[in-house]
């Protein structure tokens, strides 16, 4: 059963792939050449990538029901969106010259883009492929939510039937997939040859559509019809209920989707400085104590290191339906689920910046006979605080779309009156209120990057 369920996620998430692959390789290219169309591709493709995961999966519900073909459909247009972004701004950053050489002797576009201009851009595209293929993975458990199947809608199940034995262990089974999925990413990103990332991409994403079409649910021309049910469903629910009523509620929901977003930030923030303090070597081996790395500091070290792993492999979702059962319903569920999320990846991202800080004045407090933490704090940490502050920005874009997607579950805030107006079918206000939450998280990411740009300057001026 639980081998079947695992096959069944993976199926979901390999035809997904394919779904973004099949529609993000052609945006990009279309953006790269520019014009009218490559700027509507270019805005189309921003405006999807604002949907949050499950609030563009509760869309195509709307659309086309209940059953796998919903999910995949939101999972492969989301990510599809995202892979757009990436492979354009990468085509359009890596050095054009081998290109440009190829037009002049006579080659044709074609020729010279797969020739001159793609080999330029490989590693930053099998890296951005293989990142796609790790959110997919992940976001197979946020469209069981509506009904997708795999080990997503098995963990919703079990916790609404309080079988909390098969909740953890489904949950385990999540978390093991993920990490074997991270370490393929790592190999495919930085050591495979071209030809072996290309096989793995397409043997994954001829499997998912094989799996799924084998399944006896799905056909092949319910995939194909999938996308044009979608806009044929969102032009026929114009124009959107923007009534008093709508925009009262979106008004509150959006503050409770801000704190939740603002609490799970920070609080995780907090949690991660000292696991990150614990999973960087040079701190926890011993080097900060000025006495070399002690054989018996491996031990908090490996445990930090592994408990980081496993939290950031849980999906949100399944922390914040975990979060639910301790603290019960509300936005409390919502910003405990995303701090526990949030200092997982956090205190890996910290870790990693204190290990590349430079070493002048900690080595100088330790020669002194500073205590180690007062040499990591005061020593290590303002070399890294710019790359600290810089994964924080991140985090927060990453939370406040997250927060919306936790309302879904009973956390409050803009995601629950999405959910609460799909599930009394009424479209109209469901559209007005997916419009503010995308109006939500765009501001979110100009906040982001505001503060980033920011950060950059201050860099540049010293």
């Amino acid at each position: 059963m639980i081998v079947q369920l695992a096959f069944e996620t993976l199926a979901i998430a390999g035809c997904a792939f394919a779904i973004a692959l099949t529609l993000g390789l052609p945006a990009a290219v279309i953006v790269v050449r520019g014009g009218i169309v490559g700027k509507i591709v270019a805005f189309l493709a921003t405006a999807v990538r604002a949907i949050p995961d499950l609030v563009l999966a509760i869309i195509c519900v709307a659309a086309l029901g209940l059953g796998p073909v919903a999910g995949v459909t939101a999972l492969g247009i989301n990510t599809g969106a995202v892979l757009a972004k990436l492979f354009a701004e990468l085509l359009l950053a890596v050095r054009r010259e081998p290109e440009e050489a190829l037009r002049a002797i006579g080659a044709s576009p074609l020729t010279s883009f797969l020739i001159g201009l793609v080999p330029e851009a490989w590693p930053g595209l099998v890296g951005f492929a293989a990142y796609a293929l790790e959110s997919i993975i992940r976001g197979s458990v946020i469209v069981g939510i509506v009904g997708a199947g795999g080990l997503g809608s098995a963990i919703v199940q079990s916790f609404n039937l309080a079988n909390y034995h098969e909740f953890f262990m489904y949950i385990a089974w999540l978390v093991v997939i993920v990490i074997l999925v991270d370490a393929l990413s790592g190999w495919l990103r930085e050591r495979a040859p071209a030809f072996a990332a290309v096989g793995v991409f397409c043997a994954i994403a001829a499997a998912g559509v094989a799996g799924i079409a084998l399944s006896g649910n799905v056909s092949g021309s319910d995939l194909a019809r999938a996308l044009p049910r979608v806009v044929h469903f969102l032009a026929d629910e114009m124009p959107p209920d923007f009534s008093a009523k709508v925009i009262a509620t979106a008004t509150d929901g959006i503050e409770v989707t801000i704190v939740v977003a603002i609490v799970g930030t920070f609080g995780g923030a907090l949690l991660a400085v000292p696991l990150a303090l614990l999973a960087a070597p040079r701190i926890a081996l011993g080097w900060m104590r000025g006495t070399g790395y002690a054989p018996w500091s491996y031990v908090p070290m490996i445990i930090s290191r592994f408990g980081l792993a496993i939290v950031r492999a849980i999906p949100p979702l399944a922390l914040g339906l975990l979060a639910l059962s301790i603290v019960g319903l509300g936005p409390k569920a919502g910003a405990v689920a995303l701090a526990l999320h949030t200092a997982g990846v956090l205190g890996k991202l910290f870790g990693e910046s204190l290990e590349i800080a430079p070493l002048t004045e900690a080595e100088s407090l330790v020669a002194t006979g500073a205590p180690a933490t007062a040499a990591a704090l005061v020593g290590l940490v303002p070399g890294a605080l710019n790359a600290l502050l810089s994964h924080l920005a991140y985090r927060w874009e990453w939370n406040v779309r997250a927060s919306t997607t936790l309302g879904m579950i009973g956390a409050g805030g803009i995601g629950q009156a999405i959910f609460n107006a799909q599930q009394l079918l009424f479209y109209h206000q469901l559209i007005a209120y997916v419009i503010f939450a995308v109006a939500l998280v765009v501001a979110g990411d100009v906040v982001s990057q505001a503060f980033r740009a920011r950060l950059h300057l201050r860099t540049v001026l010293r």
